[in-house]
């Protein structure tokens, strides 16, 4: 798989998604690039300390075995200083962005959104309290439209980590349901042998999806496209239960 690029804006929710790329790129032995958004502390008078160190303070400091980890390379707010998003995907040889994310939907759609629009790549959103273990992929896309780089890419994705991973048939707004019987001869042209599951739902409301496919069929791990209905629907049934913030990663393509 190519590298991973964690977007780090120095803030804790950043350094919680360092340690789970840390994890996950273990996982994929793949390498990890972390790309600072702002200056490090004290990075004019201190120029002579590295960029590691720069995050041993209490406000900024991770665990050692990620600091230190062979697969992480830290550059510099410097190094990427000026260059677009897709330039620095492009340089490092970037196939997944990574990014920490808190607070309500509107203020996780402003921290994704922007990425998403400039991006080339998938990006994973991960709020700090998210869980480092996967073992449940859901894809929620519409059976008539999902993509097949996105079944692909979630194909190798799960047989790296040896989890279960399913296409759940989410009818979209205006259209027909499809009955489990043509679901399942659609599915099986189009990705026979993705080793993915197929779930026909026949529930429309987003929100009561994820709340069945989370707290029911134990999915902890969501992939979907960058359409801000679904997208609203993942975050805002975090809100209806009455949690302060999100705590399901998702995994975002920019389509």
């Amino acid at each position: 798989m190519k590298a991973i690029l964690v977007i780090h804006n120095l803030k804790k929710e950043s350094n919680y998604a360092l340690t789970y790329a840390g994890n996950l790129g273990a996982k994929l032995k793949t390498k990890v690039i972390v790309m600072n958004t702002v200056p490090e502390p004290l990075s004019v008078q201190l120029s002579d300390i590295s960029v590691q160190d720069m995050f041993d303070n209490e406000d900024f400091g991770f665990k050692d075995q990620i600091k230190n980890a062979e697969n992480i390379v830290f550059l510099s707010y410097l190094d990427t200083l000026g260059m677009s998003l897709h330039a620095i995907t492009a340089k490092y040889d970037v196939g997944l962005i990574i990014k920490g994310v808190c607070g309500t939907t509107k203020e996780i759609n402003d921290q994704v959104l922007p990425i998403l629009n400039h991006a080339c790549c998938p990006l994973l959103a991960i709020p700090e309290d998210a869980s480092f273990n996967i073992n449940n992929i859901g894809y929620l896309a519409d059976l008539r439209y999902a993509k097949k780089d996105i079944v692909s890419f979630l194909s190798k994705i799960s047989e790296a980590l040896d989890v279960k991973t399913s296409l759940f048939n989410i009818t979209e707004s205006g259209l027909p349901h499809m009955n489990d019987s043509y679901a399942e001869t659609v599915f099986r042209q189009l990705f026979c042998n993705s080793g993915l599951n197929l779930v026909n739902i026949k529930e429309r409301d987003i929100m009561k999806t994820v709340d069945v496919l989370a707290n029911v069929m134990q999915v902890d791990f969501f992939v979907l496209s960058n359409r801000s209905s679904q997208l609203n629907g993942l975050w805002d049934w975090e809100n209806m239960e009455n949690e302060e913030h999100a705590h399901l990663p998702a995994l975002i393509f920019p389509c």
